[in-house]
């Protein structure tokens, strides 16, 4: 009995199942049909897996219990996305950022446009994320492919897969934040340890591009030449440009080799920069706070350049920061009601090796990403669904989360009524179906983890390796 004199009922896989079914149902109508941000959708699924929860004889007491258990697993990484917010406002105010585009934009030509676009959008995105690098860097690039007459497809592929990398490779971003801390791993070792797959496929990615990109016929290359020189110059009237600038950058990558915990790298990089920006760019205190508070509202008198360096702030990670909470606080009313345990164990039981479990889970990230359909319930959903799973065949948290968000983590802007998709779709006016082929990295990097795991790659191969000898010493010990 429970304290209102209910008796609670056991959660079976129906009761789990109808929660995610009615979420999904509900995530699509809204999203896909009335073209609403998630955040409404989840509050409607918390609602949701609550009733559902109260039915199985739960209290309220309870479900805000369930709920609130799980926000405060989510705080961290709350935490961190208010210092990513604070860093891209700094960074940008510093001359940080506008030195990488810079640099970047200095060796474009027609024929390494696309390994160029890239290589840039993968270096800011790194920086400022997935949607920050589209709408910053990758705005710029789709100029100068129109400049160039390449294909707008093209272009927006290679932008696309080259932001999606920091979605698996960049401890500043919110979708590897929110699933280290579902994970309950350090952002920056989960990052780190399968980066030698993310560079490989980036390798591949990018000789695909320079072959793509020697056999298009471009245009008139002296409209794109004067486009580059145009933005050039803007960026050197208006910041002081040089390797000074990259101190705070190098200062975060020393801190990732290091393993400094993240919230103190973080805050390392919004400090050096606000010295840089003192100091090289002439900015006074009250402007710097307002930069890592609001962003940064760029008024050089250059369309473009405003365009791409107007963002920034704790105030823009807000609606992000909103549904991670949103999403942990279903996730964990889902757990202390037990259907999350309901409708996972009738799937897992079945998958006995951890290859299997490891192809499920790059699999499901993809089906999540099609039915819910938004990345950050993708990922939450996945980690929980099969972290437990692998983590007792000895798979370590930072090897599963990488498994788990190889797949979540990028597939949704493959997705044309995904979150992901809608927004890449209107901030670089190139539809889903023309710039999917071409986002490479989105689908050879699941494909890749997927090869290795169904290959036995070392690690993978360890952990079974491991649980099979358990169970023969057990048999062993047993029969004599």
């Amino acid at each position: 009995m429970n304290q209102v004199g209910r008796v609670k009922r056991e959660a079976r896989f129906r009761h789990g199942l109808l929660a995610f079914g009615l979420l999904a149902s509900v995530m699509f109508a809204c999203v896909v049909g009335a073209g609403s941000e998630p955040q409404i959708p989840m509050v409607i699924g918390c609602a949701i897996a609550g009733a559902i929860a109260m039915y199985l004889g739960n209290t309220w007491d309870e479900v805000v219990q369930g709920a609130m258990k799980g926000i405060m697993d989510a705080m961290e990484a709350v935490l961190i996305l208010m210092c990513i917010g604070m860093l891209v406002g700094t960074w940008i105010l510093s001359g940080t950022v506008p030195t990488l585009i810079y640099y970047g934009l200095s060796v474009i030509t027609p024929q390494l446009f696309l390994p160029v676009a890239f290589l840039g959008t993968l270096v800011v995105g790194i920086v400022l994320g997935s949607w920050g690098a589209a709408g910053t860097i990758g705005i710029a690039f789709m100029g100068i492919a129109a400049a160039l007459d390449i294909p707008l497809g093209m272009a927006a592929g290679a932008i696309i897969g080259a932001a999606y990398v920091s979605e698996i490779a960049s401890p500043l971003t919110d979708g590897p934040v929110l699933c280290a801390a579902v994970a309950d791993v350090g952002v920056f070792a989960m990052c780190k340890k399968f980066l030698p797959v993310v560079i490989a496929v980036c390798l591949a990615c990018v000789g695909l591009y320079w072959v793509i990109g020697s056999m298009v016929d471009t245009g008139d290359a002296a409209a794109g030449a004067a486009r580059v020189d145009e933005l050039l110059s803007a960026l050197d009237q208006s910041y002081d440009i040089g390797p000074v600038a990259l101190i705070p950058l190098a200062a975060m990558a020393v801190c990732i080799v290091m393993q400094v915990p993240a919230i103190p790298s973080f805050l390392l990089g919004v400090a050096l920069a606000a010295v840089e920006a003192a100091v090289m760019q002439g900015a006074d205190w009250s402007a710097t706070l307002a930069a890592a508070n609001a962003g940064v509202v760029s008024e050089t008198g250059f369309p473009a350049l405003d365009a791409l360096l107007s963002t920034g702030g704790i105030e823009e990670m807000l609606p992000t920061i909103a549904i991670v909470i949103l999403v942990m606080a279903y996730v964990g009313i889902l757990q202390h009601a037990g259907l999350m345990q309901a409708l996972i164990e009738p799937i897992v039981s079945k998958l006995a090796s951890v290859r299997s479990l490891a192809a499920a889970a790059v699999g499901s990230g993809a089906a999540f990403n099609v039915l819910l359909p938004d990345q950050y319930p993708a990922i939450a959903l996945s980690c929980k669904m099969y972290g437990g799973a692998l983590q007792r065949r000895g798979v370590p948290g930072e090897v599963w989360s990488n498994i788990v968000n190889s797949s979540a983590g990028i597939t949704s802007v493959l997705v044309p009524w995904n979150t992901c998709s809608i927004y890449m779709v209107t901030i670089l006016s190139v539809a889903c179906i023309e710039y999917l082929p071409f986002a490479f990295f989105c689908y050879l990097y699941p494909l890749a983890v997927l090869v290795l795991a169904l290959a036995g790659a070392r690690r993978l191969a360890s952990a079974d390796g491991a649980a099979a000898s358990s169970r023969r010493e057990a048999s062993a010990h047993k029969a004599a």
